[in-house]
């Protein structure tokens, strides 16, 4: 038979047995417990630029990079010949700066050949040329397969260049200036194109391909510096 509990413990019980229901429910405070917040995400931006956009941009970007070539008074052509280490480069640029001086008389542009890389620094900073180098990257002599690739650059020599982030700091008194407020002898590039020719055999089997890439590219660069500033 069950006996019933009577007095103060059976009713401490059935108190605590209560108060603990109400706690698992949350009728205590008389809120549920929240909810756990969710991750927050994020979808693309869906926005689409129109074509025409799209082609406004394009012309303006060219334009803006045509009018980086306006008014120099000349160029100077580099090519390596004298240091080229690599015979095919030296092949190359030899046969280059024979042709070279016809595609400027063409376009009416006044130039110089730099012999070394002395000349490309001296040279822009005396005259206040562009310079128009040709820069090689080769595998060795002799390897198969073999690829030539060069970079065709328009660079234009600032003797006073500081970053325009200077103008905001004052000057630091006796204090050493940072390096953005000094000027610099910088070249900044104005212009650029490059290419690659590859072979399983011989590199000098790449020589013709190599001369009229680069060839094709200088008469673009000069298409383009003809065009803005004799506005034909």
């Amino acid at each position: 038979m069950n006996v019933q509990k009577n007095g103060s413990d059976g009713m401490a019980s059935r108190l605590k047995l209560a108060a603990a229901m109400l706690l698992m429910f949350g009728w205590g405070s008389g809120q549920a417990e929240p909810e756990p917040a969710q991750p927050q995400t994020f979808s693309p931006d869906t926005a689409s630029i129109s074509p025409a956009v799209k082609q406004k941009v394009l012309e303006h970007m060219k334009q803006t990079n045509l009018e980086r070539l306006k008014g120099w008074p000349g160029i100077i052509f580099y090519c390596p010949v004298e240091e080229a280490e690599n015979p095919a480069v030296k092949a190359i640029c030899t046969a280059v700066n024979a042709d070279v001086g016809k595609l400027m008389v063409e376009h009416k542009v006044p130039f110089q050949i730099a012999k070394s890389s002395f000349d490309t620094h001296f040279l822009p900073h005396m005259s206040g040329r562009l310079l128009l180098v040709v820069d090689f990257a080769a595998t060795p002599p002799g390897a198969q397969p073999a690829a030539i690739s060069a970079e065709v650059q328009g660079l234009a020599h600032y003797a006073h260049a500081v970053n325009w982030s200077s103008e905001l700091y004052p000057e630091s008194g006796g204090k050493d200036k940072s390096p953005l407020e000094v000027p610099q002898h910088v070249d900044a590039l104005l212009w650029e194109s490059n290419f690659i020719v590859a072979t399983p055999g011989d590199q000098s089997t790449l020589l013709e391909q190599a001369i009229a890439a680069i060839e094709e590219r200088v008469r673009n660069f000069l298409a383009e510096f003809d065009r803005v500033n004799h506005k034909r």
